[in-house]
């Protein structure tokens, strides 16, 4: 039943958001990048799963809706320099533990949050809960600056990731471990390359040193975690 009320609440803020949005925007027009990638995700547990997949790369806007590699959502009120925004993100958390600890499912987030691009540099902040499984609540805090050169431009990021207790004892927790809730910071650079008309080269790494209940656990073979992400889009002006 929780499940069934947070889809429906969701569902009506996406039917009230989008009414909103078509009131100030009357076409609709995708701008943005839509590519094909390879991304690079290992767990922090000791894990039987592939770490290393092909994924499409999503990096655009339509409307009010939008994707942003690994977060979508809709657009529902104008605020400040951005929008309040109904969000979900993909983040493949899942795994089968080796060992007896079994099988930990992806998580289902559902959320709001907000993107301000300002002079100064895009600041983000989301939070979610997870629908899955877990049944725990998730947080993001972001900044990210632009450096133009050319055809090439970089995007510094830094940034907290907040996993409740419940999220973290349900992936990194045993019976005889149950850890609290974990803040991790994070430093990532993101990368693209004008090759020429509508093409661009695009690359992200990422580097997360993980909260202290995470990194302790029995089921965890490192401290921080090292991510990677290429890919080769289209841009749609």
């Amino acid at each position: 039943m929780r499940g069934q009320s947070i889809v429906a609440v969701c569902g009506l803020l996406l039917a009230q958001g989008l009414h909103a949005e078509q009131t100030d925007t009357a076409n609709w027009q995708l701008t943005g990048d839509v590519g094909l990638g390879v991304n690079a995700a290992p767990t922090p547990a000791r894990a039987q799963s592939r770490q290393t997949t092909a994924v499409p790369y999503l990096n655009f806007d339509d409307g009010p809706v939008f994707a942003r590699i690994d977060t979508f959502g809709v657009k529902l009120l104008p605020v400040a320099a951005g929008h309040v925004e109904l969000l979900t993100r993909v983040l493949s958390d899942g795994y089968t533990a080796s060992g007896l600890d079994g099988r930990r499912h992806d998580s289902l987030p559902i959320g709001l949050g907000t993107l301000q691009v300002t002079s100064a540099g895009a600041f983000m902040l989301n939070g979610y809960h997870d629908a899955g499984k877990s049944g725990g609540n998730l947080a993001d805090l972001m900044y990210a600056a632009e450096i133009a050169a050319g055809p090439l431009a970089l995007y510094p990021q830094a940034g907290l990731e907040y996993r409740s207790s419940a999220y973290v004892r349900y992936f990194d927790g045993t019976p005889s471990y149950r850890p609290g809730a974990a803040s991790s910071p994070f430093a990532a650079l993101f990368a693209e390359i004008h090759l020429g008309g509508h093409c661009y080269l695009n690359g992200n790494l990422r580097r997360t040193w993980l909260g202290a209940s995470i990194a302790a656990s029995p089921l965890v073979r490192r401290s921080r975690l090292d991510t990677g992400l290429l890919a080769l889009s289209y841009r749609f002006n």
